[in-house]
């Protein structure tokens, strides 16, 4: 089962992340766009683990959380990973303290549990489309695509799944633990 730590979004932050993409999609001419029940942000991508290793990632998670409050994201920009002749289309939150701190926090206790994980620099950001082709008048987004730079609460780490159904990856909750 492939496995990461995400901060999953509210019905009304997905609407938000949603239309955001619906306006993009008008300057592509294709692309594979996250579906609204999909977004979420990665704090730390696991990978592929056996069953036996869950109840071991929730104890992590719970330790993780110990020291972190809720906390806000704020959304801040548009941006582009390149990969070969197409583009991962992504939205950023600006640089947080709490949510640097749970990343160092994962990274940690992962290591004493011995869980392997993916470690690459933490750059929080929502995946809103990939395999994205943009018009060729489409050149800086953020001056092309206008968008309300909100404030998302975060109250919640949660360990996720990613899962086929229906010919189609979707992220399914595991396991989740409120901040207090």
């Amino acid at each position: 089962m492939r496995v990461y730590i995400a901060i999953a979004f509210e019905d009304t932050v997905e609407d938000y992340f949603d239309k955001i993409t619906s306006s993009i999609k008008e300057h592509c001419t294709e692309g594979s766009f996250t579906r609204k029940n999909n977004f979420h942000l990665t704090v730390r991508f696991i990978g592929e683990v056996d069953d036996s290793q869950i109840d071991r990632l929730k104890e992590v998670l719970d330790k993780s959380v110990l020291k972190i409050t809720p906390f806000e994201l704020l959304v801040n920009n548009l941006g582009v990973f390149k990969r070969k002749n197409t583009n991962i289309l992504w939205i950023g939150a600006e640089e947080s303290p709490i949510l640097s701190e749970l990343h160092k926090e994962l990274s940690i206790l992962l290591q004493e549990y011995k869980i392997a994980f993916y470690d690459k620099r933490f750059m929080p950001h929502i995946t809103l489309g990939r395999r994205v082709v943009f018009q060729e008048n489409s050149k800086d987004l953020n001056d092309l695509i206008q968008f309300e730079r909100i404030k998302i609460p975060v109250e919640a780490i949660t360990l996720m799944a990613s899962k086929e159904e229906n010919g189609k990856l979707n992220g399914v909750p595991l396991y989740k633990v409120n901040l207090k």
